[in-house]
């Protein structure tokens, strides 16, 4: 395998994590989207004031984007950095699998926060809470884009 294959190969893994964490992320927004814009209806139809918050439930999945974009522009650099040599399974492996765990955290953030979003249009109440059960799941993504980041600081060309 040529080195410019390899280098391709491991920019191939650095957008893959964009990819995945993309297709969670739309999923997850639409999911929370859709509950909003029912939640909205449902308070028009009983002449209650729509509820702005919703917008923050319906948009939270999109914070696992900017994670994917940091992983991809880190995969990036090292691949460029180690000129893909040896590592360029590493780079791909790293996007590909951070790029899951992003996305079924923005998927599942998305579910959680369509019901945020029934919930608080119903009673008015309790946004810190739904909030902070959407913290929850946001640090997971946290954590893959850390630990994918630790693990990226570990590949080294050898000496």
């Amino acid at each position: 395998m040529t080195q410019q294959t390899m280098i391709e190969i491991g920019q191939a893994g650095a957008f893959l994590s964009v990819f995945f964490a993309t297709i969670g992320s739309t999923l997850g927004i639409a999911a929370a989207g859709i509950a909003a814009v029912g939640s909205w209806k449902k308070c028009y139809a009983q002449d209650k004031p729509a509820p702005f918050q919703l917008v923050v439930f319906a948009g939270s999945p999109l914070s696992q984007m900017i994670y994917a974009l940091i992983m991809m522009i880190l995969i990036n650099n090292k691949i460029q950095e180690v000129g893909g040599s040896q590592f360029w399974h590493i780079c791909l492996a790293l996007g590909v699998f951070c790029g899951i765990g992003l996305g079924f955290s923005a998927l599942y953030m998305g579910m959680i926060a369509a019901k945020c979003c029934d919930a608080f249009a119903d009673t008015n109440k309790g946004f810190t809470n739904n909030l902070m059960i959407l913290g929850i799941i946001e640090t997971v993504a946290l954590f893959v884009m850390v630990f994918g980041i630790v693990l990226l600081n570990t590949v080294k060309l050898p000496v």
